[in-house]
């Protein structure tokens, strides 16, 4: 089977994130099992317009603001060009209407929708076009058959008209042999915040959470990983609170550092606002440190509050602060947690998710071909 996947972003993308690591683990492993995959992304400075990756055929075409209307005209184009079977269209943020551009058997990947928390990360003509977009899901979409990461999205996309029967749900997977708890159990009086620094992400809210507790925890730091066009407002925020010394800005760091990070804080703090499910969760309880995530949709999936971490109030400031004192201060919690989160994290295989991808890519072909005889 020859497939073609439209992604904005591939993994090389300076902006690549969870989606992009979901695709190429899941789709890596079906060209091992035998099949062809093309994927359709977006141009980045210094990027080839064609390269392998993983066994995958990586075309980049286009720019961000450019890569839905090519999609749009030239779908048709590559299906011929390549061969194609079939075709799957990754939804994020603004569609790329292939159902209206191609014949081929057509399944839809998505990890979350937007619906109002955009209108808490861009300008409101902006939320309003994303927005707007997703109302097409009830229209264009409608008859599709969906892939989706956690409960809620498929709640969400079946609020949006979406027959529940036409939405599967195939879960995140995690390297169990990287990310794995490490020899010396020690952790150093710190917490970790780590991810795409973005408004919508909720970093802002950590820092206050941080400063509420900080006078009672005075060799407790808070270091905050990654980058992102949020961060000099939050590295602002934190120069006027006084707190420079002790929420600290390692910036983007590399897997190993990830992983070390994780394994020496006492837990991980999620606070996005909207999640399709966070691979940084499972990666973390993999390395068997407890995480304290935001109630949000994909979250409250990804967490199993009591068991691999605690979920507070969705975005309540004082719910997050007393999550935080009560791991720190409630000894007996805290292992019991540590114990259960590596156990958590196992239930979640990137070997699993390929599988059955690849099952419900071949469910929508012999499908479509059924319906076509």
């Amino acid at each position: 089977m020859n497939v073609l996947v439209l992604n904005w972003r591939d993994i090389k993308h300076p902006r690549a994130g969870g989606a992009e690591v979901r695709f190429h683990r899941i789709y890596e492993a079906i060209v091992r099992a035998g099949h062809k995959v093309v994927l359709i992304a977006s141009r980045f400075e210094g990027a080839l317009d064609k390269e392998m990756l993983g066994g995958i055929e990586v075309h980049r075409v286009g720019s961000d603001a450019t890569y839905p209307m090519l999609c749009f005209r030239h779908l048709p184009e590559w299906e011929k060009r390549f061969d194609i079977d079939m075709v799957v269209e990754d939804f994020n943020k603004l569609p790329l209407l292939s159902p209206w551009r191609t014949r081929k058997p057509l399944l839809i990947q998505m990890h979350h929708l937007w619906k109002g928390s955009i209108f808490h990360e861009a300008s409101f003509l902006t939320a309003l076009i994303v927005w707007l977009g997703e109302q097409t899901l009830r229209i264009v979409y409608r008859k599709e058959r969906f892939c989706v990461v956690s409960d809620s999205t498929r709640g969400e996309l079946h609020g949006m008209g979406i027959p529940l029967d036409r939405i599967a749900i195939i879960h995140n997977g995690v390297d169990l042999d990287f990310y794995r708890p490490p020899p010396d159990p020690s952790r150093e009086p710190s917490v970790l915040w780590l991810g795409r620094i973005q408004k919508y992400k909720g970093v802002l809210d950590v820092c206050l959470a941080f400063q509420k507790i900080a006078g009672k925890y005075p060799r407790l730091t808070l270091r905050i990983a990654g980058s992102g066009p949020h961060k000099d407002k939050v590295e602002a925020w934190v120069r006027e609170a006084g707190l420079s010394e002790r929420i600290l800005f390692p910036g983007f760091v590399s897997e190993e550092e990830k992983r070390t990070l994780m394994q020496r804080s006492l837990f991980l703090v999620q606070s996005s606002y909207k999640e399709g499910w966070g691979l940084t969760v499972i990666e973390a309880n993999a390395c068997g440190t407890p995480v304290i995530a935001n109630n949000a949709p994909g979250l409250r999936d990804s967490v199993r509050d009591g068991v691999s971490g605690l979920l507070y109030q969705f975005r309540s400031v004082d719910s997050l602060a007393e999550k935080m004192q009560q791991l720190i201060d409630d000894a007996s919690l805290y292992a019991e947690l540590c114990g259960k989160a590596r156990g958590w994290a196992e239930q979640f295989k990137w070997e699993t998710a390929g599988q059955e991808t690849l099952a419900l890519l071949q469910d929508v072909y012999q499908g479509r071909l059924k319906s076509n005889s």
